[in-house]
C-alpha cells in the first residue's frame, strides 16, 4: 500500500547512506504489512492503532520495543508522511520520562586506547578524535586530500567543510608513504573498525560497552565545549542541522554529573 518503490529512489537519489535506506525501508515494511494484514487504509486513525500495537504488542515472544525503538520509527515515519506531503499523518512522539545518556570516553581513556592501538588504528582514532568525523567520513577521506587546507565532506545528500589539524596531516601523510596508499586510506570496512576498537578498549581496559567510533566523535565535542568552543561553531563543525541535535553531544552523563557535583565545596 505504501509507495516504497518511488521513497527508496528518491532516497538513493539523494545520496542517503545504505544502512539509512535500509533502515528506513524495514520499518516502512512493517507499517505497509500492518495495513495490507488488516486491511486498513491509510489515516491518522489507523496510524495512532498502529503506534499503539508498537507500544503493546510482542514482536517476538516475550520481546517489546522500547519506548526509544518506538520512537525512533516515529521519526523514520514522519519523514515519510513529508515526502507523501501528508504532514497530517505526522505522529506524536512517546514522552520518555527518564533519559539514559550513553556515557562518552574522557580524556584519560581517550589516551589509553591511542597508547593500545596499531598504527593504523592510532590514526584512525587520532583523526576522529581530532576532527569530529563521523565513521562513514573518515573512511571516505582520501591520501590526496590530505594536501588541501580544507576538505570538503558530502554526507546525507549535504555538504559541509572540515579542516584536519596540521598534526594529524602529518602522521596520515607518512603513513600513506609507508603504506603506499594513493586513494582512501582507512579503505577497510566500517564494522571492522568498529570491532578493532572493541579489540583495542579490551587491552586498554576501557569498558567496551563505552567505546565506538561516535563515542570518540562525542570525545571531540566534550573536548571543544570544554577548552571554550562556542556550540554554534561545533554545530556547523559536526554537521548539525539542529543545535539541539549538537546539545546532546555536549551533556553530561549520569557519572560525569555525579564527579560535577563533588566538585562544589560552597563552604
Amino acid at each position: 500500500m505504501l509507495d516504497l518503490t518511488a521513497y527508496r529512489n528518491y532516497l538513493l537519489e539523494n545520496e542517503t547512506e545504505k544502512n539509512t535506506i535500509k533502515n528506513y525501508m524495514v520499518t516502512l515494511k512493517q507499517l505497509d504489512k500492518f495495513l495490507v494484514n488488516r486491511r486498513l487504509d491509510l489515516s491518522k486513525e489507523v496510524l495512532i492503532e498502529y503506534k499503539q500495537h508498537l507500544q503493546e504488542d510482542e514482536y517476538r515472544p516475550g520481546r517489546k520495543y522500547q519506548l526509544k525503538t518506538i520512537n525512533q520509527k516515529i521519526v523514520i515515519l514522519n519523514i515519510y508522511f513529508n515526502w507523501l506531503d501528508r504532514h497530517d499523518l505526522c505522529l506524536k512522539y512517546l514522552k520518555v520520562q527518564t533519559k539514559v545518556h550513553r556515557e562518552s570516553i574522557d580524556k584519560k581513556e581517550y589516551r589509553q586506547l591511542l597508547k593500545h592501538a596499531d598504527e593504523e588504528m592510532y590514526l584512525f582514532i587520532l583523526l576522529i578524535g581530532s576532527t569530529g568525523l563521523r565513521i562513514s567520513e573518515a573512511c571516505s577521506i582520501r591520501a590526496d586530500e590530505l594536501e588541501l587546507r580544507i576538505v570538503t565532506i558530502k554526507n546525507k545528500g549535504k555538504t559541509r567543510y572540515i579542516s584536519i589539524p596540521q598534526f594529524v596531516k602529518k602522521k596520515l601523510k607518512k603513513f600513506c608513504r609507508k603504506r603506499r596508499i594513493s586513494t582512501i586510506i582507512f579503505h577497510k570496512s566500517q564494522d571492522f573498525y568498529r570491532k578493532r576498537l572493541k579489540t583495542i578498549a579490551g587491552k586498554a581496559k576501557v569498558k567496551k560497552e563505552k567505546v565506538y567510533p561516535h563515542t570518540v566523535r562525542h570525545f571531540f565535542a566534550k573536548e571543544f565545549i570544554a577548552n571554550g568552543g562556542d556550540s554554534t561553531d561545533l554545530q556547523q563543525m559536526l554537521g548539525h542541522e539542529s543545535i539541539a541535535t549538537t546539545t546532546i553531544y555536549t551533556k553530561l552523563s549520569t557519572n560525569e554529573l555525579s564527579e560535577k557535583y563533588r566538585e562544589i565545596r560552597n563552604e
